[in-house]
């Protein structure tokens, strides 16, 4: 429908200022949540997926497509990640929801997350939402404080 009105360029690029923030702010709201059930989580993580998969068809408008493919590859996500960084965080919240701590801690370790555009306060709020307060907590808590993303 777009395509009579706008050149392709313009279209990407006013798509991309509009889902940037509204991505950007969906995950920052659910980082401020201060506790969740493991219901909950998942249930959030099930949102998550359902708002992907119904924006699939946007996604697709949005990148360069050789082959016109109709489902989101691997390549897709990567170029969708590029112009759109708070996505990729909004998609990693989705695998962060079903996640141990001992793996967040390491994806924390190793730069993943940074790379995602999370921040250690993030990292550290998040945590202390979902998991229990224990000694394997607080030692995880206190290498994300020491870890500088």
């Amino acid at each position: 429908m777009w395509e009579s009105v706008l050149p392709r360029s313009i279209y990407r690029r006013s798509m991309f200022h509009v889902l940037g923030p509204v991505f950007s702010r969906i995950t920052k709201d659910m980082l401020l949540i201060d506790d969740m059930a493991a219901e909950e989580t998942l249930q959030l993580q099930g949102l998550i997926h359902l708002a992907l998969e119904n924006l699939s068809s946007l996604f697709l408008s949005l990148v360069e497509n050789d082959d016109d493919e109709k489902f989101l590859d691997h390549h897709t996500w990567v170029q969708l990640d590029e112009s759109i960084p708070s996505l990729k965080k909004f998609r990693k919240l989705a695998e962060l929801l079903d996640m141990s701590l001992k793996s967040i801690t390491a994806a924390w370790e190793s730069g993943e997350l940074a790379n995602c555009g999370f921040t250690s306060s993030e990292m550290r709020n998040f945590i202390k939402a979902i998991f229990a307060d224990s000694p394997l907590r607080k030692e995880c808590l206190g290498w994300i404080v020491a870890t500088p993303a």
